[in-house]
C-alpha cells in the first residue's frame, strides 16, 4: 500500500503540546455553550449550598496554666514541698478540660442532656424560614401541615424520661394555644400537656416553656443518657496547646447559635478553673494539715539545739573556729538540710503511699545515700579536737533546725494564701467573644471552588462529548491523528438538502399511484446505443460471458425506458453553491493522487450509512465529465444502491445482472445525459453481494472498463457494516474515505482505515462531507467568503463608474 503526499502550503506544524492546546481551545470554543452551562449550573449549585446549608461558628477562649515558684527563702525544704505538689504538664491540663468533672457541670447548667428541633421539609424549609418572623408562624406550604415552615418558637425546660425511651426521638405535636401531644416512637400517646405547666405520666416528666406553632405542627424531643450528653460535650470540646511548652491552652467549641457557643466555651473555661482552685485549695488545705502537725516537732527541736549550744558556751565560753572547722560546719549544715528535705518529703508522701511503695522507697534510698555522704564527710574531719566538734556540731544542728523551722513558717503562710483562694496557677487569659462570621460553610471558598469545579466539569464533558458521543468533524485532526491526507472539505448545502426533502415528499405522494416504471423516450436512448456500438467493435468478448449464441442473446434482460432524475444533481442545480466548489476542488487533487497511480479506478467508501457516499459520486462524476474526461461511475452497492436516483437509470439491468452473465457491458453501461459520463446502476439486489463482487468476473470487468474510460468511480457499501467496500479497494488503484463531519468518531475512523489497509488498499486520502459553514467559526469560513463574493452578485448586475 501507498499513499498519496498531498503539498501542504500550510506553515509546519508545531509540537505535541502545541497541538494538543489547540485542540483543547478548539473543542472549547465549538462546545462553548456547553461549557457555559455546565459551569453555570455547578456555580448556581454551590451558590445555593453556600446560602442554604447549615452555619457552623467556633468560639475560643485562652487559659494560661503556670508552674508555681519557690519561695526564696525557703531553700531546700520549699524545694521538697513543691516538687511533691507541683503542677501537671500541659497534656494532663487538657485531659482534665475534658474530664467529667469539669465537663458535667456545663451539661447541667445549659440542659444538653436533651435537645428539641422543629420537623422541616428539606430545603424547602431552609428557604421559607427565611421569610418568616419568631411568634408568627407561617401557613404551611402545598397542605404538609405536620411540616414547621417558619416563625414557630419552641423551648423546653426539663425533661426526665425511664431508662428505655433515653435516647429514643419523642414526637411533639402542637394541639394549639400552647397545648401540646406526646408521642413516643411507635406514635403511643406517652403524655398531654400545656406550655408553662409540669406534665408527668408514666415515667416522663415534661416541662414546655414556650410553644407558638400552628395545630398538627411535629417538633422532635430527645432526652439522652447523662453519660452520652458529658461524653458528647467533651467530645465537642477542641482542646490544645498554643506553641510547644507554652502553657498556653486554647478551648475551642463549635455549633450553629453563636451566643449558646460562647456561653459555653466561657461556662468550661470557669468550671476547669474552679476545679483547679478547688483542687489546689484542697491540696493546700492537706500540705497546711501535714505541715501544723510537724510545727511543734521542729519548734522542740530547734529549742533543743539552742539550749545545747548555750549550755556549752556557758561551759566552755566563747568559741573562735578555724578555717577548717568552718570548712567542717558549712558541709554538714548542708547535708543535714538536703537530709532534713528529704525527710519532709517521705512524710508527706506516706500520706498518700504506703512504705512500700515505689515513691517511698525512692526517698529512703536518697536518704540512705545523703547519710552515707555525710559519714564520709565527717570522717575526713576526725582529726579535729573533740572539744572543738564538739562545738561545731551544737552549732550545726541549731543553724539546720532553725532553717528548717523558718521555711516551715513561711510554707504555712503560703499555703494559707492558696487555700484563701488569692492565688493559682490557672488564668483565664481571654474569654470566648460572640463570633460574628460561621466557621464554615466558608462562601467564599465554596464559591470559588464550584466555579473552578464547574469550568473543570464543562471542559470535561465538551472533551468527554467530543471524543465519545460526537463524531471528528475537524480535517487537519484526521490529517495529524490518522496521517491521512484530506482531499477536500465539502460544506453542507442547504439547497441539496431542501431538493433531496422536496424529492421525497414527492415520491411519498405518489407511491400509492406508481405501478411501474414510466417510459420517456428521449436523447439518453440515442447515447446508450452509440455507446453499444463502440463496446462491440473496440470491447473484446469477456471471461465467462454467455452472450456468443442466439439464444443467449435472447435470454438477456430487456431493459425498460430510461425516467426522470427522481433527485436532482447540485452541480446542474445550483453551480456556484459551496458545496460545489468544494467538489471542484476535490476534483482537482484527485486528478493529481491519480498521477502515479497503478490504474484508474477509484473506490469511494464510507465507515458507515447516509455519509453523502453517493452523492458525492454523482456529483464529483459529472465535474470530472466536464472537465473533458471520459468517467464511468459504477454503483456497486449490491444492497442499498441509490446512485440511479440523480441519473434517472432504470434499476434493473445493473452490476448484478452484468456479473452474472445476464447482461452484456454495452446494454450495462448507459449515458447519463452528461458529456463523457456512463453509469452502471446496482442492479437487482442479490443474496450473495460480497461472493458476486470477490468473483473474478467483477476484476475482469472493472479493468476492461478502465481501459476505455480515463476515470472509473466505484461507489461502495460501507465499509464497518460490510466487507464488499474492501473487496472493491483491493481491485481499484485509488481509494478515498468519505467521512461525515460531527458523526464519526476516532474509533469509527480508525477501524474503517484498519479494514481498508488489511485489504491492501492503496488510500490516497479523505474527504470530509458536509461540513458546516460557519463565518466566524473555523470550518469552511475562508471557502464561503471567497465564493460568496465572487458569485453573489451575477455578471450582468455588475457596473462600471464612468
Amino acid at each position: 500500500m501507498s499513499t498519496f503526499d498531498m503539498l501542504d502550503p500550510s506553515p509546519a506544524p508545531g509540537s505535541d503540546e502545541e497541538e494538543v492546546v489547540r485542540d483543547l481551545i478548539r473543542i472549547i470554543f465549538e462546545q462553548i455553550w456547553w461549557v457555559i452551562g455546565i459551569a453555570g449550573a455547578v456555580i448556581m449549585m454551590s451558590v445555593f449550598y453556600a446560602k442554604t446549608a447549615t452555619h457552623i461558628y467556633s468560639a475560643d477562649a485562652l487559659i494560661q496554666v503556670e508552674t508555681p515558684n519557690a519561695s526564696t527563702s525557703s531553700a531546700a525544704a520549699i524545694s521538697a514541698l513543691s516538687a511533691a505538689g507541683g503542677a501537671p504538664h500541659t497534656d494532663a491540663e487538657i485531659e482534665i478540660i475534658r474530664s467529667r468533672t469539669v465537663v458535667e457541670p456545663v451539661v447541667e447548667q445549659f440542659k444538653l442532656n436533651f435537645w428539641t428541633s422543629d420537623k422541616r421539609m428539606p430545603y424547602l424549609g431552609a428557604i421559607s424560614h427565611v421569610f418568616a418572623h419568631p411568634g408568627k408562624p407561617l401557613p404551611a406550604w402545598f397542605g404538609m401541615q405536620k411540616y414547621a415552615w417558619g416563625g414557630e418558637i419552641f423551648s423546653v425546660d426539663s425533661i426526665t424520661v425511664p431508662k428505655a425511651l433515653e435516647g429514643v426521638p419523642l414526637t411533639l405535636i402542637a394541639q394549639g394555644n400552647g397545648r401540646y401531644t406526646l408521642l413516643d416512637a411507635d406514635q403511643r400517646v406517652l403524655l398531654t400537656g400545656a406550655a408553662g405547666e409540669s406534665a408527668s405520666a408514666g415515667g416522663v416528666t415534661l416541662v414546655v416553656k414556650q410553644l407558638v406553632a400552628r395545630p398538627g405542627t411535629e417538633f422532635s424531643v430527645t432526652r439522652s443518657n447523662q453519660l452520652d450528653a458529658v461524653l458528647g460535650l467533651a467530645g465537642g470540646l477542641q482542646v490544645s496547646e498554643k506553641g510547644h511548652d507554652t502553657g498556653i491552652v486554647q478551648l475551642s467549641y463549635s455549633g450553629v447559635d453563636p451566643k449558646a457557643i460562647t456561653a459555653i466555651t466561657n461556662a468550661v473555661a470557669l468550671s476547669y478553673l474552679h476545679h483547679r482552685t478547688e483542687r489546689a485549695q484542697e491540696e493546700a488545705s492537706k500540705m497546711l494539715s501535714f505541715l501544723n502537725s510537724e510545727l511543734p516537732h521542729l519548734r522542740d527541736e530547734l529549742k533543743r539545739s539552742e539550749t545545747a549550744l548555750s549550755e556549752y558556751q556557758a561551759r566552755v565560753g566563747t568559741f573562735q573556729p578555724t578555717q577548717e572547722a568552718q570548712v567542717y560546719l558549712s558541709g554538714g549544715l548542708q547535708y543535714e538540710k538536703e537530709i532534713a528535705s528529704l525527710r519532709i518529703q517521705r512524710a508527706q508522701l506516706l500520706q498518700r503511699f504506703t512504705a512500700d511503695s515505689l515513691e517511698v522507697q525512692t526517698v529512703d534510698a536518697q536518704i540512705a545515700a545523703m547519710g552515707r555522704e555525710k559519714s564520709r564527710f565527717e570522717d575526713r574531719f576526725k582529726t579535729l579536737p573533740g572539744t572543738e566538734r564538739e562545738a561545731l556540731s551544737l552549732q550545726r544542728d541549731a543553724k539546720v533546725a532553725e532553717e528548717v523551722y523558718v521555711a516551715l513558717l513561711n510554707r504555712i503562710q503560703e499555703l494559707s494564701i492558696t487555700r484563701a483562694g488569692t492565688v493559682g496557677n490557672v488564668h483565664i487569659v481571654d474569654e470566648a467573644l460572640v463570633p460574628s462570621a460561621p466557621v464554615k460553610p466558608k462562601a467564599s471558598l465554596i464559591i470559588s471552588g464550584g466555579t473552578m469545579l464547574g469550568i473543570i466539569a464543562g471542559i470535561g464533558f465538551a472533551i468527554v462529548r467530543r471524543k465519545f458521543l460526537t463524531g471528528v468533524a475537524d480535517p487537519d485532526l484526521i490529517e495529524r491523528r490518522f496521517r491521512v491526507p484530506v482531499l477536500g472539505s465539502i460544506s453542507y448545502s442547504v439547497d441539496q438538502a431542501r431538493a433531496d426533502r422536496l424529492a421525497y415528499d414527492r415520491k411519498q405522494a405518489a407511491l400509492p399511484r406508481a405501478q411501474g416504471w414510466s417510459r420517456l423516450a428521449g436523447p439518453a436512448m440515442s447515447n446508450a446505443n452509440s455507446l453499444s456500438v463502440l463496446m462491440r467493435r473496440v470491447m473484446p468478448r469477456l471471461p465467462g460471458a454467455t452472450v456468443a449464441s442466439t439464444a443467449a442473446r435472447e435470454s438477456t434482460v430487456v431493459l425498460p425506458g430510461e425516467h426522470a432524475p427522481s433527485r436532482p444533481l447540485l452541480v446542474k442545480m445550483n453551480p456556484f453553491d459551496v458545496s460545489v466548489e468544494g467538489l471542484r476542488g476535490l476534483r482537482s487533487a484527485l486528478q493529481f493522487g491519480l498521477v502515479d497511480a497503478p490504474n484508474r479506478i477509484v473506490c469511494l467508501t464510507s465507515p458507515a450509512p447516509s455519509d453523502g457516499k453517493s452523492f458525492l459520486c454523482a456529483n464529483l462524476a459529472t465535474l470530472l465529465s466536464e472537465s473533458g474526461r471520459r468517467v464511468l461511475l459504477i454503483d456497486a452497492d449490491l444492497r442499498r444502491g441509490r446512485l440511479a436516483q440523480y441519473f434517472g437509470s432504470s434499476p434493473e439491468g445493473g452490476l448484478t445482472e452484468l456479473l452474472t452473465g445476464q447482461i452484456d457491458v454495452e446494454t450495462a453501461a448507459r449515458a447519463t445525459g452528461v458529456d463523457g459520463l456512463h453509469f452502471i446502476g446496482a442492479g437487482a439486489y442479490p443474496p450473495n453481494p460480497s461472493e458476486i463482487l470477490a468473483s473474478s468476473r467483477f476484476a475482469h470487468v472493472i479493468h476492461r472498463l478502465e481501459r476505455e474510460f480515463d476515470i472509473v468511480l466505484v461507489d461502495t457499501p460501507p465499509l464497518l457494516a460490510v466487507a464488499d467496500a474492501a473487496v472493491v479497494a483491493n481491485v481499484a488503484g485509488s481509494t478515498i474515505l468519505v467521512m461525515r463531519a460531527g458523526v464519526h468518531t476516532e474509533r469509527d475512523i480508525n477501524e474503517s482505515l484498519k479494514k481498508l489497509r488489511r485489504a491492501r488498499a492503496r488510500i490516497i486520502g479523505s474527504v470530509m462531507n458536509a461540513m458546516q459553514v460557519k463565518r466566524g467559526g473555523r470550518y469552511g469560513a475562508y471557502d464561503y467568503a471567497y465564493v460568496h463574493t465572487y458569485t453573489v452578485t451575477p455578471p450582468d448586475a455588475e457596473t462600471k463608474d464612468v
